[in-house]
């Protein structure tokens, strides 16, 4: 993954990565509103699927490249059933507590940012025109400010915020490192969850 080069991608990363700002943004704007939270949530998603399979009639460039699908998906499935128990015997989380928050993170917020920045977005730098680095660096600083929009509509600006949009910056390109010697997005999708449930980043 990441070696293939998209016609107009840097225009499909910076078009995909302003609607999710703004879905983000809209989500935060409009949080007490179920209707809204849950909904806008899915547009960036169905965007880069769309996308992905009109390109290539695949999704492949999301993150799911066959060489190692199979094993590291059975890995993956592993360590989130592995986080679910810690979560409840070392974090003492009731079940239904655990249970319910481990499926919202896996599939309402990493599954949808894995797709979106580490799949997407990230497949879409590459370009003849800006070095492989940088195209890292750029999104792992898109997968930062991703943070910023619905944030600063729950809570005011502090320095430990900026520590986290840092952690995501630089966990951006861990997971890129990953994907990039992988080929999907199944072991950075394991750690992502870790991450956000057991807040271990």
């Amino acid at each position: 993954m990441y070696h293939k080069r998209f016609k107009n991608g840097i225009a499909f990363a910076i078009l995909i990565w302003s609607l999710d700002m703004l879905c983000l943004y809209l989500t935060g704007r409009f949080l007490d509103n179920e209707y809204v939270y849950w909904g806008l949530r899915i547009i960036p998603v169905a965007a880069v699927v769309l996308v992905a399979y009109v390109q290539n009639h695949d999704l492949k460039s999301l993150g799911f490249y066959p060489d190692h699908l199979k094993h590291d998906g059975i890995v993956m499935l592993c360590l989130l059933v592995i986080e679910l128990l810690v979560g409840v015997y070392l974090y003492h989380m009731p079940w239904e507590y655990a249970v319910g928050g481990w499926l919202f993170y896996i599939f309402w917020v990493v599954l949808q940012e894995e797709l979106v920045y580490r799949g997407f977005i990230q497949s879409h730098l590459f370009s003849s025109h800006i070095s492989r680095k940088a195209s890292y660096l750029i999104g792992a600083a898109m997968f930062s400010a991703s943070h910023v929009p619905f944030q600063m509509q729950i809570r005011p600006w502090t320095g430990l915020f900026t520590v986290q949009l840092c952690i995501a910056f630089l966990s951006h390109l861990l997971y890129c490192w990953i994907i990039e010697k992988r080929g999907n997005i199944c072991l950075p999708l394991a750690l992502h969850v870790a991450g956000d449930f057991l807040e271990v980043i």
